[in-house]
């Protein structure tokens, strides 16, 4: 009976031995199928990130990553990208319209609470050339803004009638007549003397609405102007454009500043009307 329980206990004590070879095989090959698959995932993240590494618009994906993150600290993650996504499509309309003059330029580079640009690697010939690249940024600017009323009408959701709005806004700021903003670029091939009416306006801007952004736009429009005074002989040679294309772009320009401002208060008019709705409800 004893020898019989020692028996017992003798299988007993072979059993667990086994379930633990068992579940160290097990762990062994659970651990090695792991490896294998970390191993496939870091060749996979290792083949993104050479091609992100070799594309032209690495530089724009990682300022445009960092853009959001820092917006949506404070705005919050829908508006941070919406917001960014519309910088974004604004910029590529100058990326796009200078490519097809052939000139050399850089994809888009992000600065967070600044806005984003474009690197002139090869500059205008004519300020012909520079107000076709200018102008493309607002129209690709209107676009995207007519695609968020779009989907507003197709949602019935505030937040792209608040996108339009921003979208709108953006670009018909960038269209004031002066220094590097698109509409000083544009303007100066209609009349450099625009830029007059646009010193006025950024000024009452600056000290109407606090833009203080505009403070550096101002010192460097202040300084072009200087440089263009300065070389008379190579700027009249610059400035000079065929009367039509004069006409083509001064006529372009005023119908994007109505179209853009229609957007804007029409897209201001759907907000405020949500929002009355739902202070009724």
């Amino acid at each position: 009976m004893l020898h019989g329980e020692n028996g017992r206990d003798g299988d007993f004590g072979e059993k667990p031995t086994k379930r633990n070879n068992k579940t160290i095989f097990s762990i062994v090959i659970t651990a090695f199928l792991g490896l294998l698959n970390f191993s496939k995932l870091a060749v996979i993240a290792k083949l993104l990130f050479g091609l992100l590494k070799a594309s032209k618009f690495a530089g724009t994906f990682i300022s445009m990553g960092l853009t959001v993150v820092l917006y949506a600290q404070i705005y919050g993650w829908l508006f941070a990208v919406g917001f960014v996504a519309v910088i974004f499509v604004h910029e590529m309309g100058h990326y796009i319209t200078s490519k097809k003059l052939g000139l050399d330029v850089s994809a888009p580079t992000f600065i967070p609470f600044l806005g984003a640009f474009i690197k002139m690697k090869s500059m205008p010939k004519s300020v012909r050339e520079e107000a076709i690249t200018a102008i493309g940024g607002p129209v690709a600017g209107a676009f995207i803004t007519f695609v968020c009323l779009g989907l507003y009408y197709l949602m019935s959701n505030p937040y792209w009638a608040g996108l339009a709005y921003l979208s709108a806004f953006i670009n018909l700021f960038n269209l004031l007549p002066f220094g590097s903003l698109d509409g000083g670029r544009i303007s100066k091939a209609i009349s450099p003397f625009i830029w007059l009416i646009g010193l006025v306006m950024a000024l009452f801007l600056i000290w109407k609405l606090h833009a203080y952004i505009l403070l550096i736009i101002l010192f460097f429009g202040v300084y072009e102007v200087i440089t263009m005074y300065r070389q008379k002989s190579v700027t009249t040679q610059y400035l000079s454009v065929a009367p039509s294309f004069r006409l083509k772009i001064g006529f372009s320009y005023l119908m994007l500043i109505a179209v853009l401002a229609f957007l804007m208060m029409y897209s201001l008019d759907i907000s405020k009307t949500f929002t009355d709705s739902l202070h009724i409800r």
